[in-house]
């Protein structure tokens, strides 16, 4: 069938028609997908590589100077080592384990090589192990009333000051000796080591009796400060200062003894007592007054 030229513009004005309602279509849509990523919120997805962890060895308490560490005092930590720059850090508890630290490590500190000395695991404590070049450890009984006991601990400070009589032996002195001087341990006196273990049991319940038990301090010190204490301990009494950890300067002294003590002044009375008054009261009428008869 020949289609005539009036077929030919109804159908063209159709196709013109369709493209046209196509086109407003796709205009329409693409203008609500623009207003719809206009009013949405834009979020941004940062991909992060995931950091390569190291094990790393920690203190789980704090540890003194001169204790002698165990397995329960460290923990293992996994903790990412980009950009940190650490040497010495021991990754294996086994390699801490049964060394002594040379000096005082903090509950969550890094255990480093270079803060533990190594030692004979067959002992308790090493202070031998604390020693540097050409210092010594020298021993000395202490009490509660005179040794600080349950206040210092290893890697304090003390003073120590002795309490002799003076070479002529006419009077006492008192002299600081020693100062700024380094505790390297504190232990338990054992003066029955040999004894059998009857006597032993007996000795121990008389000793946990005795309030006047001693202890043992180790001191690091020099030849010469050695010197000067052995004498001490051999002459008079001892007593330690506990020195503030921040407080290195040494003060001169030139001690005292019994005449600087007598010779002191004698502090006057911050307020002095009123002198006792008598008074009479005296009534006349409404009035009352005060006579003062001294």
């Amino acid at each position: 069938m020949k289609l005539k030229t009036s077929d030919w513009v109804v159908y063209g004005i159709a196709a013109l028609s369709a493209i046209l309602a196509i086109v407003l279509v796709y205009g329409y849509v693409q203008n609500r997908v623009a207003e719809a990523e206009a009013n949405a919120s834009t979020k941004t997805i940062t991909v992060v590589e995931k950091p390569e962890l190291h094990s790393i060895v920690v203190a789980s308490r704090d540890i003194y100077r001169g204790e002698q560490i165990e397995a329960d005092d460290l923990k293992v930590l996994n903790v990412p080592m980009e950009g940190l720059v650490v040497k010495g850090v021991i990754v294996n508890p086994q390699n801490a384990v049964g060394h002594v630290a040379h000096q005082k490590i903090y509950a969550g500190e890094w255990i480093l090589a270079k803060k533990l000395k190594s030692e004979s695991q067959s002992r308790a404590q090493s202070v031998e192990a604390l020693l540097d070049e050409k210092r010594r450890a020298i021993r000395l009984p202490i009490d509660p009333g005179t040794g600080l006991l349950g206040i210092i601990s290893p890697g304090d400070h003390v003073d120590i000051i002795s309490v002799f009589e003076s070479a002529d032996s006419k009077r006492m002195v008192s002299r600081t000796i020693l100062q700024n001087i380094s505790v390297l341990s504190i232990g338990i006196e054992n003066q029955m080591r040999d004894a059998a273990a009857e006597s032993e049991e007996s000795d121990n319940t008389f000793s946990k009796s005795n309030p006047n038990k001693k202890s043992m301090i180790a001191l690091d010190v020099d030849t010469t400060q050695a010197e000067k204490l052995a004498l001490a301990m051999n002459v008079g009494a001892i007593h330690l200062l506990l020195r503030n950890s921040a407080d290195t300067e040494l003060v001169e002294t030139k001690g005292v003894n019994l005449k600087v003590m007598e010779k002191g002044q004698r502090r006057s009375p911050k307020y002095k007592p009123k002198k006792k008054r008598e008074v009479i009261e005296l009534m006349q009428g409404g009035n009352v007054q005060e006579v003062i008869t001294r």
